[in-house]
This record gives C-alpha cells, sequence and structure tokens, in this order.
C-alpha cells in the first residue's frame, strides 16, 4: 500500500472497532450559494441528487431517519461502528439553535459512534466550532470541509464563492479547536493543469488534514457545467491522465494524510461524461500500478 487508506483514520478515531461505516443523514440544509446569501446558481459542477442517496429526506425529521436507517445498517453490519455523516449540501449553514437541533439527537443516539459533517469553509464561525468541540468531547466529530482546488482563480470560475484563504483560516479554526479535519478536491477542472493538481495536493499536506476525497471531474445534469459541456467548451481528463494526477498528488500528500476515495459515483441516468469515473476497482488498480514503479 503506498498511502494511508481512510479506514486506517477510522481505527484510530475509533479503537473500540474493526470496522465504520458511515450512515449519510439529511439535515435539510440548503447552501449559501443556493438559497441566496452569496448566490442562487450554485457551484456549475453541483447537482447534490447525483450524488447523496438520502437526497429525498430533506423534510424528514433526523430522529425519523435515525429511527429508519440506524436498524437497516445495524442488520447488514452487526458489529460496525456506525459514523453519521450529514452529506448534502452545507451542514453547518443554520443557526446554531438550529444546528444544535440537528445534531444533538445524533449525538445523543446509543447506537451512533460518531459523526462526519459535510460543510464549506465560509460557513464555520467560532461560535458553530466551539459547539462542535463541545460535541466532540462526547462523541468524535469529523468536519468534511470542501476546497476542489487550491486555485482561486478556479474556484471563482466553478462559482464557489470562496477563497484557498477562506478554507486555510476554517482549517485551521477547526484543528485548534481539536476537531478531526478532512477535505474534498476535484481533479480535472476546467483549465487545470498538472501543477494546479500538484498544488492543490501541497496544500492539503501543509495543512496536515486527516483525509481527502479526490474526485475525478464528472458532468452531471442538471448542471452548469453541463450546458458548458454539451456546447463542446470543456475537455475532460481521460482515464490515463486522471490516474497519473492521482498518483502524483497521493506522493505529494504523504502518508500522513489518509486518502478516502479517489473515484466518483453518479446515478447512470445524471452522469454525462466520462464514463469510467464510477469504475472503483479500476481507477484502483491503475494508480496503484503507477505508484508501484517508484
Amino acid at each position: 500500500m503506498h498511502y494511508t487508506p481512510y479506514r486506517d483514520l477510522l481505527l484510530k478515531i475509533f479503537p473500540n472497532y474493526l470496522k465504520v461505516r458511515k450512515l449519510p443523514l439529511n439535515g435539510g440544509m440548503s447552501c449559501p450559494n443556493l438559497d441566496g446569501t452569496k448566490g442562487f446558481s450554485g457551484c456549475s459542477y453541483c447537482n447534490n441528487r447525483s450524488f447523496s442517496p438520502v437526497f429525498d429526506q430533506a423534510k424528514v425529521s433526523i430522529q425519523e431517519q435515525l429511527e429508519t436507517f440506524v436498524p437497516r445498517l445495524r442488520d447488514k453490519y452487526p458489529h460496525a461502528g456506525i459514523l453519521a455523516y450529514l452529506q448534502p449540501y452545507t451542514n453547518t449553514h443554520a443557526p446554531l439553535e438550529h444546528l444544535k437541533g440537528i445534531i444533538d439527537p445524533i449525538i445523543k443516539h446509543e447506537e451512533i459512534a460518531g459523526l462526519a459533517i459535510g460543510t464549506r469553509p465560509d460557513c464555520l464561525e467560532d461560535e458553530k466550532i466551539a459547539y462542535l468541540a463541545e460535541m466532540n468531547r462526547i462523541k468524535p466529530i469529523i468536519v468534511e470541509i470542501g476546497l476542489q482546488t487550491a486555485n482561486d482563480l478556479t474556484l471563482a470560475a466553478i462559482n464557489r464563492r470562496h477563497t484557498l484563504a477562506e478554507f486555510e483560516d476554517a482549517v485551521k479554526r477547526c484543528q485548534a479547536a481539536n476537531l478531526t479535519v478532512t477535505t474534498h478536491v476535484i481533479v480535472g477542472l476546467p483549465g487545470e493543469t498538472m501543477n494546479d493538481f500538484k498544488r492543490t495536493a501541497e496544500v492539503v499536506r501543509d495543512l496536515k488534514l486527516a483525509a481527502v476525497k479526490i474526485h475525478p471531474l464528472h458532468i452531471v445534469a442538471g448542471t452548469v457545467m453541463a450546458q458548458d459541456f454539451s456546447a463542446g467548451e470543456i475537455k475532460l481528463l481521460d482515464f490515463e491522465e486522471y490516474c497519473a494526477a492521482v498518483a502524483e498528488m497521493i506522493k505529494i500528500i504523504g502518508p500522513d494524510t489518509a486518502i478516502e476515495r479517489f473515484s466518483g459515483e453518479s446515478p447512470s441516468d445524471m452522469l454525462l461524461a466520462p464514463n469510467w469515473c464510477g469504475e472503483r476497482d479500476r481507477i484502483i488498480a491503475k494508480v496503484e500500478e503507477i505508484l508501484g514503479r517508484d
């Protein structure tokens, strides 16, 4: 193994379990890029329906979701630790009292070992970090802060509406509060080259992030990027180029940051391209082959 797998990080955080499984939950949140706080059109690549299995649970209470989904996961994995995962949209984009109403029941649930929270760097005010730090003393909290790329010009072009500096600041404030911080990055964003991918990897390494999810850019229906792709304005990396980029990034990131994944799936009825992005085993085999040459 030429990198640290995510499961090793989970074993360190949850030493009482040989396996830990994520349980996606929907906190009913929106996103500052969609509700008018910062904009209405969202990130140009993003359609939450394409990656969240609980997208349709937005109006279902957390208590009901826990009652429904925990027993199902427990039946499948009788001895695994259950890591609740607030996944769709931006899960700290709400007043603190509202967040408490969502997070408190999760932390108090006897079957839940810990909580992972997907969010953005511009939705982590100090009072929210302080609250998460308090909950972290009860059960482990993992804060997943989306970056996507370390290039501010690309961030602007894909309508992220935050900067690298904001990301670095949010990460450092969460780490100072003893929270476990991970991130997500996208390889193959329009106009980016290997130098950009390397720079993003350097940022992940230098911030000493606990883990990173690496995704290939994939074009899904219902996004601004889908329109640009259909108009022939976007050139995607091919399979070989993507795997070479991932291998280079993993070498830079090093063993101190776990690699959660480096493939990305979308429902076939929503995925426009590339057709290989969900071929997890093929991607892993190729990346590990490249890493093994060194």
